[in-house]
C-alpha cells in the first residue's frame, strides 16, 4: 500500500511540474514562439527596475524548473529501481515466510526493510518539502548501507573517541622544550604500579630497516649490505632460541632466496617455524603512504604474500604490519592490513605534537577506524611509536642521550657510527650490569607510562642495521646479559625478552583480555607529518613529478594487461580444457617482472621522489622495462581476443605497438607517427573499465587529408585535424599532423579503426575535419605570421582581446584575453555558472640554514604571481602577454598559451558524455633554469568554502582538510594522488589528478596544486643531494569538474559524485591505443567483453593471475598449478586469478547525466552473468586479496555482496 503512495504521489508531482513548467513557457514565449526580448527605450525607469526584477525572478523559476526536472529523473530511476530490485525481493521474502506461517512477522520485517522504498507519512512530507531543493538532496532519506544505490549521501563521520580532524582543531601546534624528551614533556612514574603479580612486561624486537633504493639502489644495497643481514640471520639466530628479528622486505627476500644455498634455505624456514623469525607485513616494499595508488598498495601486497606462499609455504602467513618509516600515515594502509585479516600493526612518523598530544591521553595504542564505519567493522589495532625516530636513541624511552648508551653497535672502537651526546656504550660486564640495567629499565618504565597496558615494545634497530658478525654478537651479548640481570632480580617487577611483533601483540592482547581493557578508537589520518619546528614533510608530495607520472602510466597499463591476458587465458583454456599451454609462460613473466618493478617503485623512498639522482633514474629503467613488457602481453592476448589462431609471446613480425612509448627513461614519452597511407593504418583500442567509455583518441599522422573507419561496421567516424608546432622554432609542422576521434568501446572490450590517407586514393570515410587556428599576440617565436604558409589550415592571427572562449553545446570556457588564463565556466543545461581564475605562482625558500629539499617544503612566505616578461624570462610584477592558440574543431577545441616554464593547455571536448562537461588541462612544466624554484597551478572561485576543503588518500576515499592559521604555509599543504575539491552550498569544484601531488587551500574558493620543484640544497634528512633532475616538459593532466553543491555539511564523510568518480577512473586508465606493425591474421574487427556495463560505482580494481609455479631463481613461472575445485574439479591442473572489485562510495548517483549508460549498483553482483563473455565462474572463492589467506566457497550462483566503500577479492579458475 504504501508503495503504491509513493507511487502515486511521484506521479502527480511530475504532472504538477510539467503544467508549471508549460505555464511558464506560454508566458514567456511570442506567437512564433520566439523568446520575447526586453524593449529597454520604452518605460520609466522605476518600471524599468521592476522589469529587471521580474526577470531575475523569472531566471530563479527557471533554474527551480531545472531541478525539478532533474528530481524527476531522479524519481523515476528510483522508481524502476524499486520495482526491479525491491518489489521482487520483498515478495519472494513474504512468500517464503508465508508457508512458515510468520504474517506477524512478515508485516515487521517489511516495515523495517522499506524505510528507503516505502516511506512512511512524516517522510512523505519532508520529500514533498524538499521537492524545490537539488537533486542529490531528494535521497536524504537513510537507506540500507549494503544496498542502497547511493549509500554515502546518508554517511556521517563515524563516532570514534578520537577525530584526527578535531585533533588539529585542538592542539596549539607549539614546540615548548620539554626537557630531555625535548618534543614532550617530563615523565614521571610510581614503582608500586608494577607487582609480582602485575609485572611490566618489555618485549625488545631486534629488526633492521632496509630501504629497496634510496643512497644506494636496490641491488648495490643488497650486494653491500642486506645479504650479509641474511647470510648472518641464518647463522646468529639459531645460537640461542630466545634471540628474535622481525623482517618486512619481501623484495630483498626473494634477491637473497634465488642465491640461497638450501642450508640457509632450511634453517630459514625452521626460523620461521619456532618463532624466532617473523615476516611482518609481508609486502614487496614499506610502501609510501601519501603518494602511492590504492590499487598498487594492494598489488605490492599480493605480490609479496604470493611470493611467500610460493617458497616459504602456505603456513607462514604474515599478521601484524610494521611501517617504521613512512614519511606519514594513511588509514588506507589500515584498511587494506584489514581486508587480508591483520591482527594489528605499528606504525611511527607522525607529527611531534600529534605523539605528545596521545601520549597525554595514553592513547599510543588505537583501534584505527574509517572515517564512513558506524560499527567498528573496519577496526584495526594499532599501535604509535612515541619518540622522534625508530632507531635506538630514540626508542628505549624519552631520553635518547641514556638511549644511546644501549646501542651496542655504537660501542668505542666499532665503526664510525657513535653517539652524537658524546656519552658512548659500554659493555656489560659483572661490575656494571646492575647500574646498566636499572639505568636502562627506568627508560623503560618512564616509556611504560606513555600507553595504557602493562605490556611495553621497545625496538632495536635501525638502517640496515645487523650487517656485520660484530653487531650481532654485540646487541644479542650485551642485552642478553641484561635480559638475565633484570629477570632475576624479582624487586624489579619486570619480565623482560626478546620478541617479535606477534609475541608483543600476543601477550597485548591477553593483558587486555585478563583487565577488561578497551583501546580507544580513532579516525583520521597521520598527514602533514613534521618531525621538529616547522620541518614540514610537504615537498615530498611533489618531488620528481616526473616520476610519479610515469608511475600512474605503468599503473594503468600494466592492469590493462593483467586483465587482457587473464581474459586471453581464459578463452584458450574454454577451447581447450584443461591444456597447459607454454607460450602463456613468457608473458605472465613478463607481468611478474612488471609488477615487481611497480611494486619496487612503491616504496616510500620511490614514488615519494626522495632517492638521489642515480637512483631515481634506477627507478626509471626498471619502470621503462616493465611499461615495454606490458606492451608486449598487450599485443599478444589482444591479437588472441580479437581471432588470431595462436599466442604468440611478443616481438613478432605482427605484434601490435604502443601508441605512445618512452624511448629513454629519463625523457618525455613520443608518440609514434603514423604513415597512413593508401591502404590506410590499423588501430586497436581496449578499453579496460568494466564499464563502456567514448573517449578522445588523438594520433599523430603523416597526412592532413585523412578518414576514421570503425572497422567491421564501415562506420564514418567524425574526425579532426589539427597543426603541431616544431619543438624550438615554433613553426608550424607541414609533415605531421594530430588526428583527433572519439573511440566507443565496450566494456572490457575492443575495437579497430581504419585511418586512410584520401589525398593519395584511400577511400571509405569521411574527410576529417581540419581544425581553424587563432594566434593572439606577438608572432615572434611562433613562427607564425602575415606571410606564412599555414595551409591546409584556416589561421587567423589576432591582437589580444578583453576575453574569449572556448565553446560546445554544453559548456562554455571564458579566458583572460591577455593572459590566456581560464576565467569562468558555465554548464549550460544545468545553468551554473561559476567564476573560475587560474594564474601560476611560484614559491621560493627561506634565508636559513634548513632550506626546501626533496623532503621538505620551507617556502620563504606566499606565493607569488608567475608572469612573461618581454625578454621571455620569469618574474613577478607586470605581465606582457604571452603567445595563445587557440583551435577549434567538431571533436575537441583547444587553448594554448606559452609561457617560459609552462606550456599551459585547456581542452574541451564536443561530446554530451560526462568528458564533455569536464575540461581537461594539461601542463607542460620546464624549470630547469630555475633556482630554488617551485611552481604552482593556482584556482579562485566564488565558491564560499571558508577553511574548509577536501583531498583524497590514496585515491581511495577523500578527508576534510581545513586551513589553521596557526600551521605554517608548509603545514597546510595535503598530498593529492586524485583528486581534491571545494564547496559550498550552491557549487563544488573538484580537481581531478592523474599524477600525485601537494595541494592546498590558502582561502577561501581556492585550491593550489604544486606542479614542479627544483631546490638547490639537501634539506638535511639523509638524501644527501640538492634536486637538480627536473625533466624538461614534464606533463601533468587534470580534469576540472564543476557540478551544484549536494551538501556541505561538515559531519557527512566526503564523497565524489558518480561523475567525479566516474571521470577519476577515466584519466588514470583511459583506453589503450596500439597501431599494427604488419597486417595481423586476426579475423575480428572487435571482441565485446562484458555484455553489459558492470555497475557504476563498481570499479574493477584488477583481474591478476596467479603463478602457480616459480622456480628459487625468480625466472620461469606459470600459470599453471593446482586450483581447489569442488568434486569432479577438485585439485584440477589449470590457470586461477584474483578478481578484485571496489565499490565506490559516491554522493550523488546523478541519473540525469547525459552520456552515462551504466547503472548504480544494488548492493550484489552476479559474477556469471556480469562477466558471462569472458569468465566462466563454475566455482570460486571470496575472500582477502591475499593468497595466503583462506576465504569462503562462492555460492551456487557466483554472487557476491557488495558494500560500498569495500573490496571484494574473488579467486576463480580462467576457464
Amino acid at each position: 500500500m504504501r508503495l503504491s503512495n509513493a507511487f502515486f504521489c511521484a506521479v502527480v508531482f511530475m504532472a504538477v511540474t510539467l503544467l508549471l513548467y508549460f505555464i511558464l513557457d506560454l508566458s514567456s514565449t511570442s506567437p512564433n514562439g520566439q523568446r520575447k526580448q526586453a524593449v529597454v527605450s520604452q518605460g520609466t525607469p522605476e518600471e524599468m527596475e521592476a522589469l529587471d526584477d521580474l526577470e531575475k525572478k523569472v531566471e530563479k523559476l527557471e533554474t527551480s524548473i531545472q531541478r525539478n526536472r532533474e528530481i524527476v529523473v531522479s524519481l523515476q530511476g528510483s522508481l524502476k529501481s524499486m520495482l526491479k530490485y525491491e518489489v521482487p525481493l520483498l515478495q519472494e521474502k513474504i512468500l517464503r515466510d508465508q508457508n512458515e506461517n510468520k504474517m506477524k512477522s512478515i508485516a515487521e520485517k517489511v516495515t523495517e526493510q522499506t524505510n528507503d522504498a516505502v516511506p512512511t507519512k512524516e517522510q512523505e512530507s519532508k520529500l514533498v518539502n524538499r521537492m524545490s531543493s537539488p537533486l542529490s538532496q531528494v535521497s536524504s532519506v537513510k537507506r540500507r548501507n549494503d544496498s542502497s544505490a547511493c549509500p554515502a549521501e546518508t554517511w556521517t563521520q563515524s563516532a570514534s573517541d578520537i577525530q584526527m580532524f578535531n585533533v588539529y582543531d585542538k592542539l596549539d601546534f607549539d614546540d615548548p622544550d620539554g626537557g630531555v624528551w625535548k618534543q614532550g614533556f617530563d615523565i614521571t612514574y610510581n614503582e608500586d604500579q608494577w607487582t609480582p603479580e602485575r609485572p611490566l612486561k618489555v618485549f625488545i624486537v631486534p629488526h633492521s630497516h632496509n630501504d629497496p633504493g634510496w643512497i644506494k639502489t636496490f641491488e648495490k644495497y643488497f650486494e653491500d649490505q642486506t645479504k650479509l643481514i641474511f647470510d648472518l640471520m641464518v647463522l646468529k639466530l639459531p645460537l640461542n632460541p630466545r634471540r628474535k628479528f622481525v623482517w618486512a622486505e619481501i623484495s630483498y627476500l626473494s634477491l637473497w632466496w634465488a642465491g640461497a644455498d638450501e642450508t640457509q634455505k632450511t634453517t630459514f624456514k625452521k626460523l620461521l617455524e619456532d618463532g624466532q623469525l617473523e615476516i611482518v607485513t609481508g609486502g614487496w616494499v614499506m610502501p609510501d603512504e601519501a603518494n602511492a595508488h590504492y590499487g598498487n598498495i594492494v598489488d605490492q601486497l599480493v605480490e609479496g604474500q604470493e611470493w611467500i606462499k610460493n617458497h616459504l609455504g602456505e603456513n607462514v602467513v604474515p599478521k601484524h604490519g610494521w611501517a617504521v618509516d613512512p614519511f606519514g600515515m594513511s588509514p588506507t594502509v589500515a584498511q587494506v592490513l584489514k581486508w587480508n585479516n591483520f591482527d594489528a600493526m605499528l606504525i611511527q612518523r607522525a607529527h611531534y605534537s600529534i605523539k605528545k598530544h596521545l601520549a597525554k591521553e595514553k592513547s599510543l595504542e588505537f583501534q584505527w577506524r574509517q572515517n564512513w564505519d558506524q560499527d567498528g567493522k573496519t577496526d584495526m589495532l594499532c599501535h604509535l611509536m612515541p619518540f622522534y625516530s625508530y632507531d635506538v636513541p630514540h626508542t628505549c624511552g624519552p631520553d635518547p642521550k641514556i638511549c644511546c648508551q644501549f646501542d651496542f653497535k655504537r660501542l668505542p672502537g666499532s665503526g664510525r657510527t657513535t653517539c652524537p651526546w658524546r656519552v658512548p656504550p659500554r659493555p656489560i660486564m659483572p661490575a656494571n650490569v646492575k647500574e646498566r640495567a636499572e639505568t636502562l629499565l627506568d627508560q623503560y618504565k618512564k616509556k611504560a607510562q606513555l600507553y595504557s597496558t602493562n605490556v611495553l615494545m621497545v625496538q632495536l634497530g635501525d638502517d640496515f642495521r645487523y650487517d656485520t658478525p660484530q653487531e650481532w654478537d654485540q646487541q644479542y651479548q650485551n642485552y642478553e646479559k641484561l635480559i638475565k640481570y633484570i629477570n632475576g632480580e624479582a624487586r624489579l617487577n619486570t619480565r623482560i625478552q626478546f620478541g617479535t611483533l606477534k609475541d608483543y601483540f600476543e601477550e597485548l592482547h591477553a593483558d587486555v583480555t585478563k583487565n577488561s581493557h578497551k583501546f580507544p578508537t580513532l579516525s583520521g589520518d597521520f598527514f602533514t607529518y613534521a618531525d621538529r619546528e616547522d620541518h614540514y614533510w610537504s615537498g615530498y608530495f611533489t618531488s620528481r613529478p616526473f616520476y610519479k607520472s610515469m608511475d600512474r602510466i605503468l599503473t594503468a597499463r600494466l592492469r590493462a594487461a593483467e586483465i587482457a591476458y587473464a581474459m586471453a587465458l581464459a578463452k584458450d583454456q574454454k577451447a581447450s580444457p584443461a591444456s597447459i599451454s607454454p607460450a602463456f609462460n613468457d608473458p605472465l613473466a613478463k607481468l611478474v617482472i612488471a609488477r615487481r618493478a611497480l611494486g619496487l617503485f612503491q616504496h616510500h623512498d620511490g614514488v615519494a621522489g626522495t632517492a638521489k639522482a642515480h637512483v631515481m633514474s634506477d627507478y626509471a629503467r626498471k619502470l621503462t622495462k616493465a611499461l615495454a613488457n606490458c606492451n608486449d602481453v598487450l599485443s599478444s592476448s589482444l591479437l588472441l581476443l580479437l581471432g588470431s589462431p595462436g599466442f604468440t609471446p611478443g616481438g613478432q613480425d605482427t605484434e601490435l605497438l604502443p601508441d605512445e612509448f618512452f624511448d629513454v627513461h629519463n625523457k618525455p614519452p613520443r608518440k609514434r607517427r603514423l604513415r597512413v597511407g593508401e591502404s590506410g593504418q590499423r588501430l586497436v583500442v581496449f578499453n579496460s573499465l568494466g564499464q563502456a567509455v567514448d573517449r578522445r583518441v588523438t594520433v599523430l599522422v603523416d597526412s592532413s587529408s585523412v578518414s576514421v573507419v570503425e572497422e567491421g561496421t564501415g562506420k564514418r567516424v567524425v574526425a579532426q585535424v589539427n597543426p603541431l608546432w616544431e619543438a624550438g622554432s615554433g613553426q608550424m609542422s607541414l609533415e605531421v599532423y594530430e588526428l583527433v576521434f572519439r573511440a566507443s568501446i565496450p566494456a572490457l572490450g575492443v575495437k579497430t579503426y581504419r585511418v586512410k590517407d584520401v589525398k593519395s586514393g584511400g577511400t571509405g570515410g569521411e574527410i576529417a575535419v581540419l581544425s581553424t587556428v587563432e594566434v593572439f599576440g606577438d608572432s615572434d617565436g611562433t613562427g607564425i605570421s602575415d606571410g606564412d604558409v599555414t595551409k591546409p589550415f584556416s589561421l587567423h592571427h589576432k591582437s589580444h582581446a578583453q576575453t574569449f572562449s572556448l565553446e560546445s553545446n554544453n559548456v562554455q570556457l571564458l579566458f583572460d584575453g591577455k593572459t590566456g588564463y581560464l576565467q569562468k565556466y558555465v554548464n549550460k543545461p544545468k545553468n551554473i555558472k561559476l567564476g573560475v581564475r587560474l594564474k601560476f605562482q611560484k614559491y621560493g625558500t627561506v634565508e636559513a640554514k634548513d632550506k626546501s629539499g626533496a623532503y621538505l617544503f620551507l617556502p620563504d612566505g606566499p606565493a607569488v604571481d608567475v608572469v612573461a616578461s618581454s625578454n621571455g624570462s620569469t618574474t613577478s610584477g607586470e605581465p606582457s602577454s604571452p603567445v595563445i592558440r587557440v583551435i577549434r574543431g567538431a571533436v575537441v577545441s583547444e587553448l594554448q598559451v606559452i609561457l617560459p616554464n609552462v606550456l599551459h593547455i585547456v581542452r574541451l571536448d564536443h561530446t554530451d558524455t560526462p568528458d564533455g562537461f569536464s575540461p581537461e588541462i594539461e601542463n607542460n612544466v620546464d624549470i630547469t633554469t630555475t633556482s630554488n624554484f617551485e611552481l604552482a597551478m593556482h584556482f579562485k572561485t566564488s565558491i564560499d568554502s571558508g577553511k574548509s576543503f577536501v583531498t583524497d588518500l590514496n585515491g581511495f576515499h577523500l578527508i576534510r582538510r581545513k586551513m589553521h592559521s596557526k600551521l605554517h604555509i608548509q603545514g597546510n599543504l595535503y598530498p593529492m594522488p586524485a583528486a581534491a575539491y571545494i564547496e559550498d552550498a550552491e557549487h563544488r569544484f573538484t580537481l581531478l589528478t592523474k599524477q600525485p601531488l601537494g595541494v592546498a587551500s590558502f582561502s577561501s574558493g581556492s585550491l593550489e596544486v604544486i606542479l614542479d620543484r627544483r631546490l638547490d640544497q639537501d634539506d638535511n634528512r639523509g638524501m644527501g643531494e640538492p634536486v637538480h633532475d627536473n625533466v624538461a616538459l614534464t606533463k601533468s593532466i587534470f580534469r576540472l569538474v564543476v557540478e551544484q553543491s549536494t551538501s556541505s555539511v561538515p559531519e557527512r564523510i566526503p564523497v565524489l559524485s558518480l561523475t567525479g568518480q566516474m571521470m577519476a577512473q577515466s584519466i588514470l586508465h583511459p583506453p589503450v591505443l596500439l597501431t599494427e606493425r604488419s597486417p595481423s591474421n586476426s579475423t575480428k574487427h572487435a571482441f565485446v567483453g562484458l555484455k553489459e556495463d558492470l555497475p557504476c560505482d563498481v570499479h574493477l580494481l584488477n583481474v591478476r593471475t596467479a603463478v602457480a609455479v616459480e622456480n628459487d631463481q625468480g625466472g620461469n613461472v606459470s600459470p599453471f598449478g593446482k586450483v581447489n575445485g569442488e568434486g569432479a574439479e577438485k585439485d584440477r591442473e589449470g590457470p586461477s586469478a584474483l578478481m578484485l572489485l571496489h565499490r565506490t562510495g559516491v554522493e550523488s548517483c546523478d541519473m540525469g547525466m547525459k552520456g552515462l549508460k551504466c547503472q548504480p549498483s544494488t548492493g550484489s553482483l552476479n559474477l556469471k552473468e556480469a562477466f558471462a563473455g569472458v569468465f566462466g565462474f563454475p566455482y570460486g572463492e571470496e575472500g582477502p586479496p591475499s593468497p595466503l589467506q583462506k576465504g569462503t566457497l562462492l555460492p551456487v550462483d557466483s554472487s557476491i555482496r557488495l558494500n560500498a566503500m569495500h573490496i571484494r577479492a574473488v579467486r576463480f579458475p580462467l576457464i
